[in-house]
C-alpha cells in the first residue's frame, strides 16, 4: 500500500461492499509512506476479511485460516485452502501443490519433511491425496507459478501417474512452451527439444523446433545456475 492517502481511498471503496478493496485491506500490513500500520493482532485485517467472507469470498476465508492457523485444525485449514484453489485462487493452489507434488524432495506429506506440516503436525495423505497434485498445479500455473508450470511441463512429458498426471504430450507441449518463457525455464527448453527431436504427438514445424533450439544455445543460459544463486 502506497500511502494513507491511498488506504483510506480504498476503505471507502470496502466500506461499500466491495469485495476486491476488501480483500486487499485484509492483507495491507502498513504503508509505505511510513504513515500506518496495521496491529500486530491483525484484528484490522480479519474485520475485512470476514466481510468479505460473508459475501462468500473463499479466498477470504483461506486468509483467515492463514492467520489463525495455529488456533485451527488442519482439517479445516487445509478446507479453506481447497475452497479458495477451486475459486482460481493460485497462491492457495501453490501450497496444496507443495504438500502434494513432492517438487521439492521425494517425501509424501505423511513423511513430515520440511514444508508439508500444518501446524507442526503431519498432513496424512488420505486427507489431501497426492493423486490431486496435477489439479492444484495447473491452477498454480494458470495463476502464473513458473515454477508450477516447469512442473507440468516434465511431469507431463515423462508421466506421474501418482501425482496424477499421466504422460501427455499435448499438456507437456502447452506447458512447455508457456515456460519457457520464463528466465529460469532451460529444463522446459529441454524438454521441448526432446519431444521435438522424438516425434512425439503434437505436430510442430521444422522452424518452431529451430527456434527452441537457438533460445537454449543462448550464450547466458550456460550461467543460469550461477545467476541465480548470486545473493540479493
Amino acid at each position: 500500500m502506497g500511502s494513507l492517502v491511498e488506504l483510506r481511498n480504498l476503505e471507502r471503496f470496502a466500506q461499500r461492499g466491495d469485495v476486491g478493496p476488501q480483500l486487499r485491506l485484509g492483507m495491507v500490513r502498513r504503508t509505505r509512506d511510513g504513515k500506518w500500520s496495521a496491529p500486530e493482532d491483525r484484528s484490522y485485517n480479519i474485520q475485512w476479511l470476514e466481510k468479505a467472507q460473508m459475501q462468500g469470498s473463499k479466498t477470504a476465508s483461506w486468509e483467515i485460516a492463514q492467520i489463525r492457523q495455529r488456533e485451527i485444525s488442519r482439517e479445516l485449514y487445509l478446507r479453506s485452502a481447497v475452497a479458495a484453489a477451486e475459486e482460481g485462487n493460485p497462491w492457495a493452489a501453490t501450497e496444496l501443490m507443495n504438500l502434494t507434488n513432492g517438487r521439492w524432495s521425494n517425501a509424501k506429506p505423511t513423511a513430515c519433511a520440511g514444508g508439508v506440516t500444518i501446524g507442526d503436525k503431519c498432513v496424512e495423505e488420505a486427507m489431501l491425496p497426492n493423486a490431486t497434485s496435477r489439479k492444484w498445479t495447473e491452477i498454480a500455473a494458470e495463476g502464473g507459478n513458473a515454477a508450477a508450470q516447469e512442473w507440468l511441463c516434465r511431469a507431463a512429458a515423462e508421466g506421474n501417474p501418482e501425482r496424477g498426471q499421466p504422460r501427455d504430450d499435448a499438456a507437456a507441449f502447452k506447458w512447455c512452451q508457456i515456460a519457457m518463457h520464463n528466465a529460469c525455464a532451460d529444463s522446459s527448453l529441454g524438454t521441448l527439444q526432446l519431444l521435438y527431436a522424438g516425434g512425439r504427438g503434437v505436430e510442430q514445424s521444422k522452424s518452431e523446433a529451430d527456434r527452441v533450439r537457438d533460445i537454449r544455445t543462448q550464450p547466458w543460459r550456460s550461467r543460469l545456475s550461477q545467476f541465480f544463486s548470486q545473493p540479493y
